[in-house]
């Protein structure tokens, strides 16, 4: 029959600490896990080895930032630094792992809690960067200690007590013991919930004084509104008036509006002109930033699979990682319960040697002792027969008397015994019976739980083989490979295009600046009235700058104007040094020449700034003498512009050279009275001496004609007036270079235009291409995500499928360990009804017989006793003799029996020793047989898991790859957002300035047909179109009303600035203020909302806060009675005077204690001893009332003597059912009541490593040696 044996522990119901993962943290140098599979773990090793390094690791990863708290300088102190013949780590990591997280009383409700585990892990660089994970998701530190707000978990919690912080409890602060209550109530959710609600509130406050300052600025503007609005009606008074007044000067300012409106237009066909290039280049920013996101899309699709891989081979590295070590650690228990059993065989043959021996030498006392004991029965036989005769019937009386006495006794105490056990029997049956019951009740509840969780397996097993099947026939490789090769297509073309794209950018911007050189604008009129032109100098006051409103820098100038013929083109720098002085000169049309005369007299005098030599003006008189050239139409005569340098006179030349070209011959336009008479001298003066050209100038003296001038191709310019050479021209350099440079310029534009034809019709082939690319790339990718969405769909349904799967697997393996317990427990207690059930029969028939034995001897005996009276006086004769034979008899009948004991005994011993040496081989080879089983098992799981290290490897370095690339393109995706809002602000300027020319447009149409309309009403016969051209043909005169205009000027100057859309503006205010006070009344209403939501949290926090108070304050009463056999503690809050008496319950506490015996003093005065063990009520009361996953206590027995340790293990052992305990501990007693020892040692300097040990598995190794 097997024997009972009970679970190490019980199978876990609430949320509780799995394992704790240290690597690289302070001593901790290799990678150490802890397993927590007990209530109540110790963790012991001699001081300096790093127990208290576990618990600073477990505060760390739980969100600590102080480094001071952790017992270091700095946050990179905690990573291992390196030991002599051991370098340092580069990076700290620190793991908690939580099981049944998901418990509804004990559990975690926040999102990130997926699964029944959480994982928490935190590391850092030797930088002091932080990075913290939760089941591998990267988090912030917040999210951290929101997932455990509530719990009583925290860096800084009751949960934690660290090496000397037991006696800082006795000495916190008010606040600090405030704390403690607060985090057991669970009001940290509730603080941050109204942190949150506060700070809103505060921003609603922000907002409605923002309002209010608002609508206090408008009422201001409202009153300045009303008062413009009242000058605006005075101001339109003085205007009709003034109106009436300007009468006569009415169709002059029609002509001026008509003016400006022609002016307008021009500039609007100019804005739309530019609009329309904006929005071309508005909608090429769009197609690439289309193009971008369209790539940035993909990448994004690609980093989510990547990542989606990675975290799959992650769960099965870890699978593979628990299977293997697991099995490590089957073998290592296997070859441990060899080892022993190989010692307790040893143990055993050599018990078998030293038993056999003890045999031998009690067989050989006995051989000597046996003669001795024959011979001495012998002459007692003989001696009781000699007194036969004398004591006769007296010994035989007295014999059947003590004989009969005795029996007496044994039947009375028979009956005794067997009374009390069988009412002791009945006890235990009536037990057992029940606990049966029990047995059978909970086994029939099982079964039922069996049956459906194994229909549910059934279930989940075929619809995952049908999600599988499902996700196989989705994951089709070649549709992925079309799609790939066509991407791959389609990022080679956009190569190709936006290659062609930017040469087609090139050579645009090289042909617009080449086309807006060659073919410069025409000026547009201007809309100024002051006609100021900035090329001309304004130094001269007195330069009338403007001519019946028409303004210089309307006309075009000659450099803008000129063209050349093609054979003027190759005198291009000739003409440059000639026409150098002229290029910056405005050209006027035949229509002009009169009305603008007055002005070209005042030309010189304005260009030259009124600065002339005395030379200069000698010769306008000379040359004012002149008769001008009857055909020339510009004030800008070479008469008047040449200064008088002459180099040679020839009053005689004569006209007869055939190399002569006219000028107008070599320029197209415009025709201009400048050229007529002037001709080039087509011959390289250069190779002629000074006489030779001497001699040339005076043979064609004569001939010259008065006006004509010769220009040669070194830059003389020869006349009637002698010769000079253009360097001598005070202005000539201006223009040298600039007809030469669009000849050149026209050539280059020419090459550019075939080039650009040729790359816009590549451009336009390929991007039709494109286009119809992307259209099968977009169908191909609308296909690929669809199928995507639903495979990540069928993949998550199948995890989950999975997720319950294992769960029910799991839940199914406990139910089968409960269901060989309960066989066990069943067989057990069958078998024991069935032995107390025989032993009540038994019981039975012993009361039965032992009644009537003693009711048939009591007459015996009383006549027997009557008997031995009478013959007692015969016997006392030989008593003594007897006596004395019986006693010699007596002792080597012992002394035989003893030996004859003892071989009985070591022979029982050297079968026992036997069956243990066969008990021990036949277990020996059964585990040797399940190492050898487990042992080929392993390289199997350390291959899987070494393949699923390496996958998971590869799939983190591809998942990183594609995050990259996608944060690449998200860079050139907000570049290109960039580009597109800068050409959507230019865009949108453009709009605004031909919206601006359109309104002026609108404004000069409007301000036309009023004036029209006005003097329509003033006459009924005006026609506005008549009456302009009317305009075009004359001027009229009009009468004057000055002195009354400028009176009534001068009535609206002294009202001041006039907005005239005053009234507008006050309507509108007034529509603008309305809501506000609207807005001032929702927000007004938010904030009493968020008032009362802070009032209400309040009230939450104050009930849960005193509550909890009480509830602390009754349990840490009765424990530190429990502890100190008597006396009082209590948490009182202080008398904050600075409260309001409504706010009194905010302050913070004090704690007061009162051991038996003592008068309640200050808490300071206490030993460290009773401090320690108040602060374990206050922490154990808190405990009780809400109880954290785990409890971790660094060596607070420290302080306190072997009864107290007692204490303060019992109360462990109270609370060990709903909270987890970790504690440090140097105290043989506190250690003893650890289910599991984790011993910390040293081996090597520095460096820590873990020993564990099982103490119920350690009891039943040594239970079989006892």
């Amino acid at each position: 029959m097997l024997k009972y044996t009970p679970f190490p522990y019980p199978i876990p119901i609430i949320m509780r600490l799995k394992s704790l993962k240290l690597s690289g943290f302070k001593s901790f140098a290799n990678p150490t896990t802890f397993t927590f599979k007990h209530d109540i773990t110790a963790i012991v090793g001699p001081n300096g080895c790093g127990k208290s390094n576990v618990i600073d690791a477990i505060r760390w990863v739980l969100g600590e930032t102080s480094a001071k708290q952790l017992r270091g300088g700095a946050m990179s102190d905690v990573i291992f630094a390196g030991v002599e013949g051991r370098a340092g780590k580069s990076l700290a990591s620190v793991e908690l792992t939580f099981e049944h997280t998901q418990d509804e009383s004990t559990g975690i409700r926040h999102a990130l809690n997926l699964y029944h585990e959480l994982t928490l892990r935190r590391q850092v660089t030797k930088e002091g960067k932080s990075d913290y994970y939760i089941n591998g998701q990267k988090v912030r530190r917040r999210d951290v200690v929101d997932v455990f707000l509530g719990t009583g978990l925290g860096a800084r919690s009751y949960a934690v007590i660290e090496q000397g912080m037991i006696g800082r409890i006795v000495d916190s602060s008010p606040m600090q013991l405030r704390e403690f209550i607060e985090e057991a109530a669970g009001v940290s959710r509730y603080q941050a919930r109204r942190a949150e609600t506060e700070k809103q509130l505060n921003e609603t406050k922000d907002n409605l004084a923002r309002l209010n300052d608002l609508q206090g600025e408008l009422k201001k503007q409202h009153k300045t509104l009303i008062r413009q609005a009242e000058s605006a009606k005075k101001y339109q008074a003085l205007n009709d008036e003034l109106f009436e007044l300007n009468k006569n000067d009415l169709l002059k300012r029609i002509f001026e509006a008509w003016q400006y409106l022609e002016a307008k237009k021009q500039d609007k066909d100019k804005s739309a002109q530019i609009l329309h290039e904006l929005e071309q280049a508005v909608g090429k920013a769009k197609k690439e930033l289309d193009v971008y996101s369209a790539k940035l899309a993909e990448a994004n699709w690609l980093k989510d699979d990547a990542r989606d891989n990675y975290h799959n081979a992650r769960m099965k590295e870890q699978t593979a990682e628990h299977n293997y070590y697991s099995l490590n650690q089957e073998i290592a228990s296997c070859e441990d319960k060899i080892a022993r059993l190989t010692e307790l065989k040893a143990q055993s043959e050599a018990s078998i040697v030293e038993n056999q021996q003890s045999i031998d030498e009690i067989d050989k006392e006995l051989g000597q002792i046996s003669p001795d004991v024959t011979e001495g029965a012998l002459k007692l036989t003989a001696l009781q027969d000699e007194l036969t005769q004398a004591q006769g019937a007296f010994n035989t009386a007295k014999q059947q008397v003590s004989k009969l006495t005795q029996k007496k006794n044994d039947l009375e105490n028979t009956h005794k015994l067997a009374t009390s056990q069988k009412n002791r029997l009945l006890t235990s049956h009536e037990r057992v019976t029940k606990k049966y019951q029990e047995l059978i009740n909970k086994h029939e509840n099982k079964e039922q739980n069996h049956d459906k969780e194994q229909d549910e397996i059934k279930s989940l097993t075929s619809h995952i083989a049908t999600l599988n099947l499902a996700i196989d026939e989705l994951s089709d490789d070649d549709d992925r490979q079309v799609f790939d090769e066509k991407s791959q297509q389609v990022k080679a073309l956009q190569v190709e295009l936006s290659a062609l794209e930017k040469r087609h950018a090139s050579m645009m911007g090289e042909y617009d600046t080449l086309h807006k050189l060659v073919h410069k604008p025409k000026h547009a009129p201007s809309a100024h009235d002051d006609g100021t032109d900035d090329d001309i100098d304004n130094s001269g006051a007195d330069t009338k700058s403007c001519v019946d409103g028409i303004a210089l820098p309307q006309l075009d100038s000659l450099k803008d104007s000129i063209k050349l013929t093609c054979d003027g083109e190759k005198y291009a720098d000739v003409l440059d040094k000639f026409l150098g002085f002229w290029l910056d000169a405005r050209v006027l049309d035949g229509e002009r020449d009169f009305s603008l005369l007055p002005l070209i007299n005042h030309l010189p005098t304005a260009m030259d700034g009124g600065k002339h030599s005395h030379d200069d003006k000698k010769d306008k008189k000379k040359d004012g003498k002149k008769a001008k050239h009857k055909g020339e139409t510009s004030g800008l005569s070479a008469h008047e512009r040449l200064p008088s340098m002459v180099l040679y006179t020839a009053p005689n030349f004569r006209q007869s050279s055939d190399k002569l070209i006219p000028l107008t011959a070599l320029i197209k336009s415009p025709t201009l009275a400048l050229w007529q008479g002037v001709y080039l001298l087509d011959v390289d003066t250069q190779t002629l001496d000074e006489k030779g050209f001497d001699k040339l100038v005076t043979a064609w003296a004569d001939e010259l004609a008065q006006g004509v001038l010769i220009l040669t191709k070194t830059g003389w310019i020869i006349g009637s007036f002698g010769v000079v050479h253009v360097s001598a021209l005070g202005q000539s350099g201006q223009g040298q270079g600039v007809l030469s440079e669009r000849a050149e310029h026209a050539k280059r534009l020419d090459e550019l235009e075939e080039k650009l034809g040729q790359i816009e019709s590549e451009l336009d082939d390929k991007q039709r291409s494109l286009k119809a690319m992307m259209s099968e790339l977009d169908v191909l990718r609308v296909a690929q995500e669809e199928r995507h969405a639903k495979h990540s769909e069928l993949t998550h349904s199948l995890h989950e499928s999975k997720a319950k799967l294992v769960k029910l697997e799991h839940q199914i393996s406990q139910d089968k360990l409960i269901w060989e317990n309960f066989n066990s427990q069943k067989i057990s207690l069958s078998d024991e009804l069935s032995e107390l059930d025989g032993e009540l029969r038994l019981m039975d028939d012993e009361i039965g017989r032992s009644m009537t034995a003693l009711d048939e001897h009591l007459p015996v005996l009383q006549v027997t006793q009557n008997t031995l009276n009478v013959l007692s006086v015969s016997v006392d004769e030989l008593s003594g003799k007897l006596k004395q034979m019986t006693q010699d008899r007596q002792e080597l009948t012992l002394k035989q029996t003893t030996l004859t004991q003892n071989k009985a005994h070591a022979t029982r011993l050297l079968e026992l020793s036997h069956e243990n040496v066969a008990k021990a081989d036949a277990e020996t080879k059964e585990l040797i047989a399940q190492s050898v089983a487990m042992s080929e098992r392993l390289p199997v799981l350390e291959d899987a898991f070494k393949q699923a290290k390496a996958e998971t490897a590869e799939l983190k370095v591809q998942s990183e790859e594609h995050e990259a690339v996608a944060k690449t393109l998200v860079i050139m995706q907000g570049r290109l957002q960039e580009n597109l809002t800068d050409a959507h602000a230019k865009f949108a300027a453009a709009q605004a300035s031909i919206a601006n020319a359109h309104a002026d447009v609108a404004v000069g149409e409007s301000r036309l047909a009023d004036l029209g309309e006005q003097m329509l009403g003033m006459n009924e016969q005006f026609n506005l179109p008549s009456t302009l051209a009317d305009f075009r043909a004359s001027t009229p005169v009009f009468a004057d009303n000055s002195s009354r205009i400028e009176q009534i000027k001068a009535d609206i100057e002294k009202l001041g600035a006039v907005n005239l859309a005053a009234a507008a503006e006050l309507a509108e205010l007034e529509e603008r203020v309305s809501p506000l006070d609207e807005q001032v009344a929702d927000i007004t209403d938010s904030m009493k909302k968020l008032q009362d939501a802070i009032r209400a949290i309040d009230d939450k926090t104050k009930q849960l806060f005193l509550g909890m108070l009480k509830a602390v304050n009754d349990e840490m009463n009765a424990l530190f009675a429990k502890v100190f056999g008597g006396g009082q503690a209590s948490l009182t809050l202080i008398d904050d005077e600075s409260l309001p008496k409504a706010d009194k319950w905010r302050a913070g506490l004090v704690l007061m204690a009162q051991p038996k015996g003592k008068k309640n003093s200050r808490l300071a005065v206490l030993s460290g001893g009773e401090k320690t063990l108040t602060a374990l009520s206050l922490i154990f009361a808190i405990f009780k009332q809400h109880p954290a996953p785990f409890c971790v206590l660094d060596e607070v027995d420290a302080p306190l003597d072997d009864a107290n340790v007692g204490r303060f293990t019992s109360l462990i052992h109270e609370l060990s059912d709903s909270v987890q305990f970790v504690f440090i501990s140097h105290n043989k007693l506190a250690m003893q009541a650890a289910h599991e020892l984790k011993g910390i040692t040293m081996p090597t300097a520095g460096i820590s490593s873990l020993v564990t040990v099982n103490l119920e598995e350690a009891e039943k190794y040594l239970e079989p040696r006892e």
